[in-house]
């Protein structure tokens, strides 16, 4: 089995030692094996730290964060470490009543939008399934996010590229591990920001 020192576990996955110390002061990451005064971290350490960013990512704060990985711990099921109510989370909302084989249907799966299990289409953002799985004309909807994904590819991979040749100048004289997330930080911020200004100013 795998052990990694501090510096090597940063390097792997992509997170600051500076956070990865964070994260064990405020619960959400296991301690690690100690022997004397050396800490070594493994493979379950690499996946709570990926889950984390994607959590992060998703707009939950540390604190929510602990709080799941606590009731994880305890041997709750995710919906109690959630803390939701009630059984089926995959009924309307998640599964759609369209043609897995449409075109629109291929690019929300491209874009990672939504995957096909059993010849059935699933949602896998759940911002966006909050709004098309609950719409009286689901396939209109679908059309409507293929569309604006197929639009904004263009822009979204320069912005990419823009925040990665940032990163990368940035790296020359202040190399850090947390770059990636402090660009992804800065450009999902960005990003709504300018949508909200533009969407106000179109209406």
């Amino acid at each position: 089995m795998a052990e990694y020192r501090l510096e090597d576990l940063a390097r792997i996955s992509g997170v600051s030692t500076r956070n990865i110390r964070a994260y064990r002061e405020r619960g959400l990451l296991d301690s690690p094996r100690r022997v004397g005064r050396a800490a070594y971290y493994g493979e379950q350490h690499v996946a709570q730290l990926a889950a984390i960013s994607q959590l992060l990512a998703k707009g939950f704060s540390s604190a929510h964060i602990a709080d799941f990985f606590a009731g994880l711990r305890r041997g709750q099921d995710l919906a109690d470490a959630l803390g939701i109510q009630g059984s089926d989370w995959r009924g309307p909302g998640t599964t759609l009543p369209v043609d897995p084989d449409d075109d629109d249907v291929r690019t929300l799966v491209e874009f990672g939008l939504a995957r096909v299990v059993d010849d059935e289409v699933e949602l896998t953002e759940p911002a966006v399934a909050a709004i098309v799985g609950t719409a009286d004309d689901a396939r209109a909807y679908v059309r409507i996010v293929a569309h604006i994904a197929r639009s904004t590819d263009a822009a979204v991979d320069q912005l990419a590229a823009s925040a990665a040749a940032a990163v990368a100048e940035c790296e020359r004289f202040q190399p850090r591990t947390d770059l990636r997330e402090l660009a992804e930080a800065v450009a999902s911020v960005g990003v709504d920001r300018a949508l909200r200004h533009r969407l106000s100013a179109a209406e």
